[in-house]
């Protein structure tokens, strides 16, 4: 997010440099999510045992603490300076883990710095989400490794908690555009208007601001030069049946995973999860 984009001044200056609730309940989600054989297991079979680990929107640190192993040295980037105070109260003593104020859009580092970048529930709060993950990219060492794991609220069956309408019109469009295989390179993900701008409390993810899709994701990595090693829409994980709708939706929901889960295209990527393992190529 640019200096000058007024709504990532907003959320940093109401929410993310102000409310230490948003923190604590992050780390509560990791905390439950680190326990179970799904994302935090995808993260860990991907990341190099040792090296040196970028986090790009690292929060309050909770990310690195449960990926943390003997010989791998982390480095964390956040916006707030909340949540940067918070991660270094809780960092170990050994200088493991270090942490740095920067924007995602201009990263303070220099190419090629780090053997692994990843960005954790990251995509969605992004209003310039294609010059992020460039800048992941550029400070990814050849070779090195792109972790990206998100919620999927740009594919056909789910929305952020900050879509406002589109029902079975947004279910069909993009039903059709994943049919058609969009082809370009850039993200192209839709905005949506932050609730917790509006005076809403905050509860997970009303803070997004654009809807992540996989295929879109893969094909931009990709034309930036990194070889997709893995991804999944997280049918194998987690289902949109958990989330509210209508009885008409979860019919449709139901019938769509099950296509997915026998691995027939495009219904594979319709699931509730953005998870990208890829590999920068060597120049």
């Amino acid at each position: 997010m640019s200096e000058g984009d007024p709504v990532r001044t907003r959320l940093l200056r109401e929410l993310w440099d102000r409310d230490e609730r948003y923190y604590d309940l992050a780390r509560q989600h990791v905390h439950h999510a680190a326990t179970q054989p799904h994302e935090y297991a995808f993260l860990s079979r991907h990341l190099p045992a040792e090296g040196l680990i970028l986090e790009v929107g690292c929060g309050e640190g909770s990310n690195l603490e449960a990926l943390a192993s003997p010989d791998r040295r982390f480095v964390g980037c956040d916006l707030s300076g909340l949540a940067l105070r918070l991660a270094r109260q809780a960092a170990p003593a050994d200088g493991s883990r270090a942490y740095v104020r920067g924007e995602g859009e201009s990263l303070p580092f220099a190419a090629g710095t780090f053997d692994a970048v990843m960005g954790i529930s990251l995509l969605e709060h992004l209003p310039q989400p294609d010059r992020v993950v460039a800048e992941m990219i550029r400070v990814l060492a050849p070779g090195g490794t792109l972790l990206l794991i998100s919620p999927q609220y740009g594919a056909p069956l789910g929305a952020s908690p900050c879509r406002r309408g589109g029902g079975a019109g947004r279910f069909l469009r993009r039903l059709a555009v994943a049919h058609a295989g969009r082809s370009g390179a850039a993200l192209g993900w839709e905005r949506v208007d932050p609730l917790v701008l509006e005076g809403v409390e905050y509860e997970g993810d009303r803070d997004t601001v654009v809807e992540p899709e996989l295929a879109s994701l893969r094909r931009f990595v990709a034309a930036r030069g990194v070889r997709i090693m893995e991804s999944t829409s997280g049918l194998e994980w987690c289902t949109w049946m958990d989330y509210p709708g209508s009885r008409l939706q979860q019919a449709v929901r139901r019938a769509c995973e099950a296509l997915g889960r026998r691995g027939l295209p495009p219904y594979r990527d319709f699931g509730p999860l953005v998870a990208l393992a890829g590999r920068r190529e060597a120049k």
